[in-house]
């Protein structure tokens, strides 16, 4: 289930979301290429469990080999290569895959100069897939705000360790919820099993805790390691 984020936040990625659709994220190839369907899924605690987040999803079958990876005019940068890289099915366009990442980057840098944690949010709910790869490959100057997601989670009941695993496991860090509602709660457990609560959108979860529960507080970023 998609926890969505305050009115606000939301009402930026939708109108980020709409104005890159329209005026077609000023890509650089040929516009009238079919870009391939891709997967989504929504995320439900821990930036993990939405592979679309983290990286495209796997493609299937055998694809176009790096050194064949040339667009119809002119030629692929070295990052928009290796961005291609493992991701074409053979008998596609490039171009038009390449066109899914500069969509995903074109988006975060939209909504990021308006609200980085609006766009590290939308990350963290699916909103934005793929981002992952597409930063670290194509918009490296938004690695801040994937940053911000990459151990980001939304609203549910988490153990602590040093190694996510199936979004269940939160790492220790201090994180803050930008959109929180006045019914934001949340209880952690420390190393000694006793819990402390508190509704401030802000906490610290310390390498040792057992574990880490919040209602209302919608999206948690991660602003730094414990």
């Amino acid at each position: 289930m998609i926890h969505p984020l305050r009115t606000t936040a939301a009402a930026v990625i939708t109108t980020a979301a709409a104005v890159v659709f329209l005026t077609g994220c000023s890509s650089s190839h040929d516009p009238k290429a079919a870009a391939p369907p891709t997967a989504s899924a929504p995320a439900s605690g821990g930036l993990d469990q939405n592979p679309t987040a983290t990286a495209a999803p796997t493609t299937p079958g055998p694809t176009v080999p790096a050194a064949e990876l040339t667009p119809v005019t002119g030629s692929f940068t070295k990052q928009q290569k290796q961005y291609l890289t493992g991701r074409v099915p053979k008998g596609s366009d490039p171009a038009a895959v390449l066109e899914l990442g500069q969509e995903s980057c074109d988006k975060i840098k939209f909504i990021a100069k308006r609200d980085p944690d609006a766009a590290a949010s939308g990350i963290v709910l699916g909103q934005i897939s793929g981002a992952h790869d597409a930063v670290t490959t194509l918009c490296p100057d938004q690695k801040p705000v994937l940053a911000a997601a990459e151990h980001g989670f939304i609203d549910g009941a988490f153990t602590v360790g040093s190694k996510p695993k199936a979004g269940s496991v939160i790492t220790p860090g201090t994180y803050h919820a930008p959109t929180p509602s006045k019914t934001c709660a949340w209880t952690l457990t420390g190393a000694n099993g006793k819990p402390v609560s508190g509704s401030k959108a802000l906490v610290t979860v310390p390498a040792g805790a057992r574990g880490f529960s919040s209602t209302g507080c919608s999206v948690w970023l991660f602003s730094k390691g414990a």
